[in-house]
Parts: structure tokens; sequence; C-alpha cells
């Protein structure tokens, strides 16, 4: 039951693994190059350990020790979370499938705690053949895994969405009045705007990416243009996206839905109301942003989901 446990908490984390790897840049402890490691090599060590334990292999020497202290480092850290940004949100454990407090995943570190010493104290009397040959077996199986599943966005190609230079027309959405207008004028100057529905879970990926970039370059011009019920879904939006520090307004209007073609998330790279890029997840990348701020380059545009409507030659640098 333990070993199940770990494993299922290793392999929920894994598809998505972007909120996993995102906190660890949101807390400081890891870069965009390094998180993607970290992440993976935390999942593969839980895959580690749920396999160790299912199978009774190197209990002693190794198992028991460290299935004590990541049980026990988890839980100190998930006190020091609610204590520094209290008991809200998703703790992460199990990946967004489910979804716990922080308090809620200490219980859970608690028994697993209690299974733990019974395990330690009531050890099985059963070993597995071979276990020389099995060991580095499931070793290499378990840090090679979590790459092989789902690869670091380093090692996929980027796919960059959309068509440029064409006028997304947003100053119609400051004379209607069904519309809550943004309470500064996103037709001037650089903006990032993003279109999102409270209830889609691409939206909440990528608006929990824009929430660790603004923390870290307050400069970056995001703005947020939100769509749906907000009794119902705004507070689950931010207790996973966490981006309150991001402007935002709401778009409860079916004009919304002309801006992003069917598709959504629908981000906007914006000068002066003319679409530069349109992005996706991977193509949030905090040096293109500020490389586009500094000198207006954008980068490229490989293929186009509308059709650019008569483009006048562009004079915008």
């Amino acid at each position: 039951m333990l070993g199940l446990l770990f494993i299922a908490s290793g392999l929920l984390k894994l598809i998505p693994i972007e909120p996993f790897e995102l906190n660890f840049i949101d807390v400081g402890v890891a870069n965009w190059f390094t998180a993607p490691i970290i992440a993976r090599g935390l999942i593969g060590f839980e895959l580690l350990l749920g396999v160790f334990l299912i199978f009774n292999l190197a209990m002693n020497k190794f198992t028991i020790k460290a299935t004590y202290s990541i049980l026990i480092f988890f839980t100190f850290y998930l006190f020091y979370q609610i204590l520094t940004v209290g008991n809200n949100g998703n703790c992460g454990c199990f990946g967004t499938y489910l979804q716990m407090t922080p308090l809620e995943s200490i219980f859970k570190n608690i028994a697993m705690l209690t299974l733990l010493i019974v395990v330690q104290f009531i050890p099985a009397k059963w070993s597995l053949p071979w276990s020389k040959f099995f060991i580095p077996l499931f070793i290499l199986s378990s840090f090679v895994s979590p790459y092989i599943l789902n690869p670091p966005e380093s090692l996929v190609k980027g796919h960059r969405a959309g068509a440029v230079n064409y006028p997304l027309g947003l100053k119609r959405i400051y004379s209607d009045t069904s519309i809550i207008a943004p309470p500064l004028d996103l037709t001037v100057g650089k903006h990032i705007v993003a279109f999102m529905s409270l209830t889609c879970g691409h939206c909440r990926m990528n608006a929990l990416k824009m929430h660790v970039l603004q923390e870290r370059n307050p400069d970056f011009p995001f703005y947020l243009l939100l769509n749906g019920d907000t009794l119902m879904h705004l507070k689950s939006f931010f207790d996973f996206s966490k981006a309150k520090n991001i402007s935002y307004s709401f778009f409860n209007n079916d004009d919304f839905f002309s801006f992003v073609d069917g598709s959504l998330p629908a981000i906007f790279w914006l000068q002066n109301d003319t679409v530069k890029f349109r992005c996706l997840y991977t193509d949030l990348n905090e040096d293109d942003i500020r490389t586009w701020l500094n000198s207006g380059v954008v980068p490229s545009s490989n293929d186009t989901i509308r059709i650019t409507p008569s483009v006048e030659s562009d004079t915008l640098k």
C-alpha cells in the first residue's frame, strides 16, 4: 500500500508536470533550466521508493531511511508553507488530479509514516529473487521514465502559433457597456494580453506560469481578460494559478470568443493594438519577452491559425 501511494504520487505529478516544475521556480530553489530536472528527479525518486517498498528491496540499508527522510522533509515544508502563505490551494502531492490543501497533505504524510513504522517493525519474510539484477534495473527505469513519459520543453520543438501584424481590435471593449473595461489602455504601448476561461485547465496552467514570470519580472506588461462564472470558478482559478499578482478584468460577453478563434488560452503580444506574436505555454519564455520589450524582436512564428485580415506593412519598431 505504501509503495503504491508513492508510485501514484509520482505518476500523477508527471502529467501535467508544469505546476510541479513551476513550484521550484516560485520558491526560488531552481531556475527555468534546472526546475524540469529537479522535478523529474524527485518523481523518479518517488517511483524508486514505491518499487523498492513493493518488492522489499534494500529495506534496512536504504528504503526505510529514505522514505522517512522524504516524508519528514515534505511535512516540515508543508508546515512552512502554511505559516508563510496559509493553508490555501493545492499542495501538488498528487498533481492536479487529486487536490489537497497543505494541511490535508500533512495528515496524509502522518498516515504514511504510521504505515512505515509497521513496515519497519513487522518486516516482510520474503525477498525478490535475483534482486542484485533487478535493483540497478529499477533504479535506471525509475529515473529515466519521467523523461520518456513527459520530456522537458527544451527537448521538444516549440509550437509557435498564430498570424501576426494585424490589428486585434481591443478598442471596442472600451465602448461596449456590457463589458468591464480594463482600467488601463491596452491599445497603447506594449502589452501581453491573455484571454482565458475560468474553467479551462490549460488557461490555469498558463496563468500559473505567468504568475511566476510576473513575480520574477514585475515590469512585464501582463494582463488577463477572464471569461466565466466568477461566483463558481474564480476562487478555484486563482487558488491554482496564484495569478492575483497580474492585473485582470472580466470579459463575460459573446464578443470574447471572436478574439480567440475557438482556442484558449489566447495570449497576444500587442504593440499599439497590433498583434506581434501569439503564443502558447512553451513560448512564454522569459528571455524572449525581455528581448521583445527591449528591442521589439519577437520569436519566429511557424504556423498560422487564423487568416490575417488585410495586413498593412508593419512600421512599428
